[in-house]
């Protein structure tokens, strides 16, 4: 089974196709270029779905929401969106549960309380590996994004203790690996960029065998493939 991650560092023009719900949502934010930063997102997890899924057009889709908050769609299609600043990314893969992938995507940048931020999330054995890390921000920020991509794939959301959740393998290797969870397995990988770091977890009930990996910072998808052993 293939996953697709289609990403984009930055924003571009793209139609307006939001529902009342998502529109009321972006008048909420106060500053003009978080409600700009919303809107673009929405928009384009809107237009992948239905690029990838060309049975309705973007306008068409109804989101709906677990009890813990994770948007889904009727179909049987599991998704899930993350964005930075102007950037975004979805994970997208055909499956009846919903609660089976994550991603979260982070675009470096410095942390004043980062020293604070690694004492509070990092687990033990992450923090040893940072301090042997040429880049320490950079490598937090995959590791960040290891633990988020993971709770959103369980659909459980951000929880307190995320020091207990040990995403060392992201460090050490650009391979995919696998972590225990909640009573489940889910497969983790990152993927960086000299601008951030993407991570998508998925339930590995679900033999993702390729990862399609589709940048759309032009407008149009360029592709590339990762077959995982």
């Amino acid at each position: 089974m293939t996953l697709t991650i289609a990403f984009s560092e930055n924003a571009f023009p793209v139609d307006s196709m939001l529902d009342d719900s998502e529109k009321k949502r972006a008048s909420m934010f106060r500053f003009e270029h978080l409600r700009e930063q919303y809107a673009f997102a929405h928009a384009f997890k809107r237009r992948t779905l239905s690029h990838y899924f060309p049975f309705k057009n973007a306008s068409e889709w109804y989101f709906d929401q677990t009890p813990f908050g994770k948007p889904f769609v009727e179909e049987c299609i599991a998704f899930n969106l993350s964005h930075s600043g102007n950037s975004v990314a979805v994970a997208l893969v055909e499956s009846t549960d919903k609660s089976v992938i994550g991603v979260d995507i982070e675009c470096f940048r410095e942390m004043a309380d980062l020293e604070s931020m690694i004492e509070m999330v990092c687990h033990p054995d992450e923090i040893q590996q940072l301090d042997r890390c040429l880049d320490r921000s950079k490598s937090f920020f995959t590791l960040w994004t290891a633990k988020e991509a993971l709770l959103k794939a369980c659909g459980s959301g951000l929880i307190d203790d995320l020091n207990s959740i040990n995403c060392l393998p992201s460090l050490l290797s650009d391979l995919s690996y696998s972590l225990h969870w909640q009573g489940r397995q889910y497969g983790l990988k990152s993927f960086s960029f000299d601008w951030g770091v993407i991570t998508v977890a998925w339930s590995e009930s679900l033999f993702i065998s390729t990862i399609r990996l589709d940048d759309w910072t032009s407008g149009v998808p360029e592709s590339s493939h990762l077959h995982l052993k």
